[in-house]
Order: structure tokens, then C-alpha cells, then sequence
């Protein structure tokens, strides 16, 4: 069946609707992190940035610059 190609396009008669929340992407490894991880990163009491960290191991930093 067509559909069933990886990139193939996806047929109404194969859709189902559903209101449960469902999530897209690669599953974490056994024992694996499934969610990516936050931290704040402080100098003398002031967060300067915030350091995401995703399950693949790819971080991310948001430097946090402030108006004074």
C-alpha cells in the first residue's frame, strides 16, 4: 500500500481524528531522558541565561539581557 512509504502521503480514509493529545517524534531509548531538560543559569542571585538540553543531546542557551 502507498501509504505505508515513508514521505508517502497520508489518504482521508487512513486519518483518524481523536482529541487526545499525541506526541510526534523518535521515542527516547530504553532508559533514556524523554523530555528535554531546563537549567538557569545565575550570576551573584541574576539569571543571565537559560540552558534547554533536548533528549538527542543538542543544547541550546537563551542568553537573558536585562534593561537597568
Amino acid at each position: 500500500m502507498d501509504g505505508d512509504r515513508p514521505g508517502a502521503v497520508v489518504t482521508a480514509d487512513r486519518v483518524k481524528v481523536s482529541a487526545d493529545p499525541v506526541r510526534v517524534g523518535v521515542p527516547p531509548a530504553a532508559g533514556g531522558r524523554a523530555e528535554p531538560t531546563v537549567q538557569l543559569v545565575r550570576e551573584d542571585g541574576v539569571i543571565r541565561a537559560i540552558d534547554v538540553t533536548c533528549p538527542c543531546g543538542e543544547r541550546i542557551r537563551v542568553r537573558c539581557e536585562y534593561d537597568e
